[in-house]
């Protein structure tokens, strides 16, 4: 799919959004939401924001202007949004903002009609346009199994590396460059060793104080390592461990069991079905593999991903839905022809101790495929553990020969 197929696809998205809902136009400012409008254009320079360095106006015609200043418009005219049609809305970069830069050019006096994901024009959309970083081509989904295949690399790659006495930061490190290495960004790198996998859910890896000659915290036995990769606007998550020294057999069971949830969940997530419905799912699968009944209070379980690390999460009564098929008829008017969307997701199940995170695809026909598999590593017999046929793989903890 080249790069103008892929932009009016997003761009009748968008246009069927903005007429479903009697909006005038929308200017997106968002990193993700730029990223899903353009199929997979950047727009930042601080990458450790949500908002970009400038902006993208949709109207309802379908009409695209690039919003933002002198700096970025040479860069972005010509790398990002090159042969694309879009046309220019520039300002001195000491002179204005986007919003204003709109408003004046269209002469806006009433933003009752227009919106914005930010809510420097009209309303706050941002969360209504998660169904549609959600939606993906074919095209975006094979860019998916490229992008899990590099995670999967630069995940193995350094797990390959740790021994016994890495401090955190180090490993972090690793993981990063591993993902630059390979044209990814790494917006999550957390870490975690021995006691704090049963603390914390969200380690950032331990850093010395500016001022302090304390040492980051050194692994003594096993690691948990926990990678977002971003490309192209397209997120991957996964979740590996590597023992170094001794683990528990308590540990290496709750490892498997967690696995088994996390496979359980991938089962249930089937087309015609909404993220709440599998909730439900997930929560007997605690229950089943013998977890505490409110295990899963104690983090989030992951849900759809895609222009964002997660678009939208799983909860109880989510309605959200697997896989939409509302704004593709839209679409299929709008452009005259049949286009097939899938989805991606990443369930994250946890427990104290173990997480299993996996990001699979869904195909437009219900398929589904794992693009962040590890096979190089070992894997849980889940087969055995459920007593049944289980048509999904997960990786074991890493132990190094």
């Amino acid at each position: 799919m080249k790069n103008i197929e892929l932009f009016d696809i997003r761009v009748a998205l968008i246009k069927t959004f903005l007429n479903n809902n009697g909006y005038e136009g929308i200017l997106l400012s968002r990193i993700d939401n730029f990223a899903m409008a353009t199929g997979g254009k950047r727009n930042y320079i601080w990458k450790y924001t949500d908002l970009g360095a400038n902006s993208l106006l949709i109207n309802k015609e379908g009409k695209v202007y690039y919003v933002g200043n002198n700096i970025e418009e040479p860069r972005i005219m010509d790398e990002e949004l090159s042969n694309l049609p879009c046309k220019k809305l520039s300002f001195l970069w000491f002179d204005t903002s986007p919003s204003d830069t709109v408003r004046k050019h269209f002469k806006i006096y009433d933003e009752s009609k227009w919106v914005s994901d930010d809510g420097s024009l009209g309303i706050n959309v941002n969360n209504d346009l998660a169904i549609l970083r959600a939606l993906l081509t074919d095209g975006e989904l094979e860019k998916y199994k490229k992008l899990g295949q590099l995670a999967s690399e630069a995940m193995v790659d350094t797990l390959k590396t740790i021994q016994k006495g890495d401090t955190e930061v180090e490993i972090s490190a690793r993981l990063v460059y591993e993902g630059h290495k390979r044209g990814c960004l790494v917006p999550v790198a957390l870490i975690a060793s021995d006691e704090r996998i049963e603390k914390y859910r969200h380690p950032l890896p331990t850093e010395s104080s500016l001022l302090s000659k304390n040492n980051s915290k050194r692994v003594e036995n096993i690691v948990m390592v926990v990678g977002c990769f971003l490309k192209e606007g397209l997120v991957v998550s996964l979740t590996r461990f590597k023992q170094v020294g001794m683990v528990s057999d308590e540990t290496k069971s709750a490892y498997e069991k967690i696995c088994c949830v996390d496979a359980l969940v991938q089962e249930a997530t089937v087309p015609g079905k909404t993220l709440g419905d599998v909730f439900s799912q997930c929560i007997e699968a605690y229950r089943l593999m013998g977890f505490p009944e409110n295990e899963w209070h104690n983090h989030h379980q992951g849900g759809a991903t895609g222009y964002a690390g997660r678009t939208c999460k799983g909860k109880p009564g989510e309605v959200f839905p697997v896989l939409d098929t509302y704004y593709p008829s839209l679409v299929e008017k709008e452009l005259g022809q049949k286009i097939l969307f899938g989805s991606a997701f990443a369930w994250n199940p946890s427990a104290r101790g173990v997480k299993s995170e996996d990001t699979f695809i869904l195909y437009p026909d219900g398929r589904k495929e794992i693009v962040t598999s590890t096979s190089e590593l070992p894997s849980v017999e889940l087969e055995k553990i459920l007593k049944r046929t289980i048509n999904i793989k997960k990786s074991g903890i890493y132990i190094e020969e």
